[in-house]
């Protein structure tokens, strides 16, 4: 299930709260791309709940739809307890010229602070 929240009017929060497939994914990009009709740059803060995992098809599409749009983001926070996803965030990002964050979910308003500015 997904769902969504506004922070500011650049700023689209995604909450999904089981695991996150291709197919799921593709609804994340629609709600992404939604957005980017109404805004040149968004910040895009992605939380994927305690307990739930991404699924390595949908990490790399998200790769390649961040990567392929990237002109249009200013920031990514990305909020999961998956290592593993945090992990892969961080190696794909390093050529990305878009600030990209992970936290822990803990941490949650830590990201919510930092992506709203």
């Amino acid at each position: 299930m997904l769902a969504t929240f506004d922070l500011a009017g650049h700023v689209i929060g995604i909450i999904v709260n089981t695991d996150l497939t291709d197919e799921l994914l593709d609804q994340v990009i629609l709600e992404i791309k939604a957005r980017l009709e109404q805004y040149e740059q968004v910040n895009v803060y992605l939380e994927l709940e305690k307990g739930h995992e991404i699924s390595f098809k949908a990490l790399l599409k998200g790769i390649n739809f961040k990567y392929s749009n990237a002109d249009f983001f200013n920031k990514f926070a990305i909020v999961t307890d998956s290592i593993w996803f945090q992990k892969a965030v961080i190696v794909s990002d390093i050529f990305l010229n878009v600030e990209v964050r992970t936290y822990d979910i803990k941490d949650r308003l830590d990201a919510i602070q930092w992506i709203s500015i």
